[in-house]
């Protein structure tokens, strides 16, 4: 008897784990792989076209010197709007030669340091950078407060440091 109910009781629970495992929606979650659709996800028709394009520019473009001009040329040739493509990539562009140019201001601040020294020093770096962005952000929305919805987003993107919306649409 006293065998019985535990055996019992595990029998019951992996009857039950089965069939709650059997209800779930099959591409939903974390690694699942299907084709759900998360926020943010592009569908897979949308990935495969884009995906096709850039293994063209790349296979266009191996050989070339200025490898990553020749791609974005070829790759917002293809495109429904190349003056658009374009003016996108030159701002992806801006943006990471920023970010490159941060980084390496935190390097040479943490100069001459090894191991654990410069590990703490680049994280010192790194916080006293967010910290910056914080603030800057705070004096954006003191700015704008009383505020709300449309009003609000307009009064953000006018902020210097554009703390507006974000996402598809944001920008016209």
């Amino acid at each position: 008897m006293k065998a019985l109910i535990p055996t019992l009781a595990a029998a019951t629970f992996a009857l039950a784990a089965t069939f709650a495992f059997a209800q779930g929606t099959p591409g939903y979650g974390p690694g699942m792989g299907g084709q759900g659709m998360g926020p943010g996800m592009q569908g897979q028709a949308g990935r495969g076209e884009s995906h096709e394009q850039m293994k063209a520019a790349y296979a266009t473009c191996k050989d070339k010197p200025d490898r990553r001009a020749c791609m974005t040329e070829q790759y917002c040739a293809k495109s429904p709007d190349p003056a658009k493509c374009q003016a996108q990539a030159k701002e992806r562009a801006q943006h990471g030669q920023q970010r490159l140019e941060q980084r390496q201001k935190q390097h040479e601040a943490c100069n001459g340091k090894r191991g654990e020294d410069l590990t703490k020093c680049m994280q010192g770096q790194h916080q006293a950078q967010r910290n910056q962005r914080l603030d800057e952000r705070q004096k954006a929305h003191e700015a704008c407060n009383g505020k709300r919805g449309e009003e609000l987003a307009k009064c953000l993107g006018a902020q210097p440091g554009n703390y507006g919306p974000r996402g598809p649409g944001s920008k016209s």
